[in-house]
Formats: C-alpha cells, structure tokens, sequence
C-alpha cells in the first residue's frame, strides 16, 4: 500500500497546544508510515504571509487534512471560505465541531462534570461561576452547557451575572473582573480554560480575594505553567499529544477512503490548592504507602532518592503532580521530623532564614536550582543548632542534611542533567547557525548548498528549499496564488547535501510532497516554511525541525528568510 500523506494546519508551534499536537502527530507518522505535511500558516485572515501555505493542503500530493479550525480563524465567519481552500479532500477537524465533518475531540463534559462533582460534593460550593469561552468556541460551548446541566442536577440556580465570556487567551482581564466585581461571595470559578484562569487570578488578587481560601478556582486544559501558578491550579487535564495522534491516524485512514466518525478523547480533573487540595496528606502518607506496597523499609537516602524519583517521573501524576515543589520541600521537612522525633512547623522559623518559596523556577525540572534548595537546608540546620540541642543530636543533623543533599544532587542530577543539556545546547546551536548563514556569499554558486549545509547546525537531516520563478509581490486584501511550478535549488538528507542542476529544478508544486528525494531520506514528517520578505513570496521550504527546536521554529524562519532575500537571483 502507498504511504498516505496527511497535511496537519497549525497556526504556530510555540503554543502548548499545537506543539503537543504536532509531536503526536509525527509520532504517528513514524509508527504508521504515513507522510505528514505539517503546515505552520498563522491566523488565517491576519497573518497574511504565511497563509499562503495553506493553499499547499489542496495540492493533488496531498490525501487528507487536518485543521484545529478554532485556532486558525479568528472570525467565525471566515469558516466556509477557510473550508474551501482545501475542498475536495477528507477533511477532519480537531477541537471545532461542524456539522456533516468529522472531529475528533475532547471529553469537554466529563471533564467539567468531575470539577463541577467536586466542588458541590466535596467542598459543599453553592455559589460558582462560569468564566466561559467565546460563543465561536465548540469546545467552550460544551463546557459552558455541562456548568449549566452540573447546576440544574444539584438544584443550584444560576443568574445571568454569574456566567461572562472570555477569549480563551489571558488578555480577558476586563471580563475577568467584570465576573469578580459583579459576583462578591461567590465560592467557586470554573473557567474554559487555563489562559482565562490567568487572567481571573490577577483578577481576584486586585480584590484581595485569596484564591483556594477566599475561592476556589478551577481550569481547563492543564497546561505545564498551571502547576507553577500560586496557588497551583486545578485543572481538566487533557493530552495534546494525543490528540495529534490520534488525528493524524485517522485522516490517514480516511485518505484510503474509509468513512470517519467523530472521536472522543477522555479527559480528568487534576486537583490542586487553588481548588482548596491538601497536598500534604499525600507527603505524610508516602512513607507509608512506599513501605506497604515494597515489604521495605527505607533508609534515608534510598527514602530520598525514591521520593526524587516520585515526583520528577511519570507515577506522579497521580499524586498531583503539579505539587512538586511544596511536596519535595516538606518532604524535607518530614525527614526532620520523623528523624529527630520533633514536631517542625514553618511557624516556628525564621523567615529570614527559611523560605519555602522559589526553591524552583518556574517550569519543568530544567530549571531546578540545586544551590538555592541546598541553602534553604543550610537555614534549617542554623535554625535548630540555635536551639538547645545536644552535641549528639546536631552532629546527627549535620550528617542528615549532608546525605540529603548528596542524594538530592545525584538523583536530580541524573534526571535532569540531560534535559539541561539540551537546553544550553539549543540555545547555543541556534546562535552558531545564524553566525554560519551570516557567512554565506549571497553571490557564490554554492549559496543554496551552504544553507542545507548550515541546517545541520541545528539538528536537520533532511529539507529542501524551492524557489518561484521569481519574487512575487503579495498584494494586501488579494487571496495570493501559490504557482504551478517550483525550482528545486538543494536538498540535504541522510546521505549528505546535494545540488541540484538547471535542468532538474523544475517540479509541480502539486507535487512537492512526492519529490524523489524523499526516497533517500528517513524522515517523511515535513515542515512547511514560506520563503517571504519585504512583501514578496519567493518560494517554499520543507524541513524537518526536530521536537526540541519547535519553540525556536519562527526565529529559525526569520533567519532563513532573511539570508535568502539577499540571495543572488
């Protein structure tokens, strides 16, 4: 069977979202053999530039696409005119519900319904809001309607002034304190989603409403950020990198011409403190439950490596794993206690000396700080030795903070490490391939070459860069034709960079994904990247970005774009 070939649409890639979606979605194309065309082509209607990629979804190359359509349009009524630009092939929606067009989705009433159960059951909320999503918004729309059928069930009514609508991003502050200032007293928030949720804490701390005491407030779509919040934030947590999967493997089947329904995908409700959890009872309770479930008993730096490995791997998800910080340091804290047969609560501290906060930045486990973490232990240790101690017991300190850090250091070491790496590394590249571009002769006869060459600066094997005719003026409010013909300057895969001579240049564009240099390459997951500037398009490029550079794609655009305007014609 020939390998289908799927176009994903995203507007961006440094979002959460899209870029969950697009991992999952090369997943997908790698497991299943599938061709993918991932089309990075902004805000339809504004981003104007780049849309133009958009019209490569209909080239005969391509076999189905799928779009996040609520992403890309900004005005719903673009909708239909959106829709045509890629008519004529099976197309699936992610997250956007029309009619008569397959979707595949999230559990949006679940997900609300499992926050909603939460609040009226276990917190006893009467009063709770709705910070709802714009009207365009299917997903917010379900949302909305399950706040609504969760009310009606416990018998709650709900006023006009409790629900307001926001955009779905965080710059919905002036709705935001529309909601707090019309509603004092009220118990609970539920918002669309995490960004609205944003917004409606700076709300509530203008009024001095402290969130998971004063309020509980809940979101949706637990991004990374939303355990870093203060308090963290209870969320419905979903996987963006499912979602990709998942619709990258069914417009694939759908390419072979098998009729597609609706898929749903399962979400739950994360807890956390802004909805009023306790973290803490999970952290008294993990000796136990380690000791119960191993037959084991745990020294102190088998017990500290094992707690590391709790919280910075998969198991802690379901344990809240947006606790991390509070639980490791009262983990800390706990060690103390149970060791030295004391009773140590914060209150008792000088806040001088001991802080509980920012031992992490904010952010995955990359931005662990191991010193500052270390001289908050260093602060509890001065604490007690100012206290009578015998010279037994703090000695017995002493060597306990010591193992601490030694265990602390080499586990975190060894998860992080890696990741830190990486990072400095991306960081780094990107610097070098921008110097490397600089270099080029804009004139010399291996220009186009040196560029692929430069690519592998930053971790790509495989792209090619083709050229129009020549530049193309792009005419502000007029729909830009993509041309008939490209001219294929150079590619680079696994075996090297290759030059391509006059009178092989020329290719349908309709026949882009089907160039006979993908026979030589062990990618088949393609970036689209429009070749623009000054406001004139001059030609496509394919390139495949690996995962840890998609938060730099549009700075690695703007490079390229910007060295192969000065391109010798």
């Amino acid at each position: 069977m020939n390998r289908r070939t799927v176009a994903l649409l995203v507007p961006e890639l440094y979002n959460e979202y899209f870029d969950g979606v697009v991992r999952g979605a090369k997943m997908a194309a790698a497991e299943k053999k599938i061709n993918l065309l991932i089309i990075v082509g902004g805000k339809y209607g504004e981003d104007l530039s780049e849309n133009v990629l958009y019209h490569l979804a209909d080239q005969r190359s391509i076999d189905a696409i799928a779009a996040p359509t609520g992403t890309i349009i900004v005005d719903v009524a673009d909708f239909d005119s959106f829709m045509k630009e890629t008519e004529g092939k099976p197309q699936l929606l992610l997250s956007d519900k029309h009619e008569g067009i397959p979707c595949i989705y999230y559990d949006n009433t679940t997900g609300i319904r499992e926050a909603m159960d939460y609040l009226i059951g276990e917190k006893g909320c009467a009063r709770i809001l709705m910070f709802a999503g714009p009207e365009y918004s299917a997903d917010g729309e379900e949302r909305l309607a399950e706040y609504r059928r969760c009310m009606e069930e416990a018998r709650l009514h709900v006023e006009d002034r409790m629900v307001v609508r926001g955009n779905h991003t965080e710059d919905c502050l002036e709705e935001a304190r529309r909601l707090v200032e019309a509603n004092p007293g009220a118990d609970a928030i539920v918002c669309s989603n995490d960004r609205q949720a944003q917004a409606l804490y700076r709300a509530l701390r203008e009024k001095d409403i402290r969130i998971g005491t004063d309020i509980f407030v809940t979101g949706f779509d637990d991004l990374s950020e939303s355990s870093y919040m203060d308090p963290p934030l209870a969320s419905v947590s979903v996987s963006h990198i499912a979602l990709g999967y998942e619709a990258c493997t069914l417009a694939a089947r759908m390419g072979d011409g098998e009729e597609a329904q609706d898929k749903v995908l399962k979400c739950r409700f994360v807890n956390r403190e802004s909805a009023g959890y306790d973290p803490y009872y999970q952290l008294f309770n993990f000796e136990r439950r380690r000791n119960v479930r191993t037959g084991t008993v745990f020294d102190i730096p088998t017990l500290t490596s094992s707690m590391v490995d709790f919280i910075f791997t998969g198991d802690a998800h379901d344990y809240q794993a947006g606790c991390q910080r509070k639980l490791l340091e009262d983990f800390f804290m706990r060690l103390l206690e149970t060791h030295l047969g004391e009773v140590i609560r914060r209150r008792s501290m000088d806040a001088r000396d001991y802080s509980v906060t920012n031992i992490f930045g904010p952010g995955s486990t990359e931005n662990i700080d191991c010193d500052r973490l270390f001289r908050v232990l260093d602060s509890v240790y001065r604490v007690y030795c100012a206290r009578e101690m015998s010279e037994t017991s703090r000695m017995e300190l002493s060597n306990l903070i010591a193992r601490i850090k030694s265990t602390v250091a080499e586990s975190l070491e060894r998860m992080t490490g890696n990741t830190r790496k990486l990072v400095d590394s991306r960081h780094d590249s990107i610097g070098r391939f921008s110097k490397k571009l600089l270099d080029i002769d804009p004139e010399g006869e291996e220009r186009y070459g040196e560029l692929m060459e430069a690519l592998k600066i930053i971790g790509v094997m495989n792209a090619s860069i083709f050229l129009y005719e020549k530049p193309i003026r792009q005419v502000k409010g007029e729909r830009f034709e993509i041309p008939d013909k490209l001219y294929l300057k150079a590619y680079r895969d696994r075996t090297g960079v290759h030059m391509v001579d006059e009178a092989h240049q020329e290719t349908d564009t309709a026949d882009v994904m089907d160039h006979r240099y993908l026979e030589g390459g062990m990618s088949h997951s393609f970036f689209a990247m429009a070749l623009h500037y000054g406001g004139y398009q001059r030609g496509i490029m394919l390139i495949d970005i690996d995962e840890e550079y998609h938060a730099s794609y549009q700075i690695i655009n703007n490079e390229i774009n910007l060295v192969v305007s000065h391109f010798k014609l």
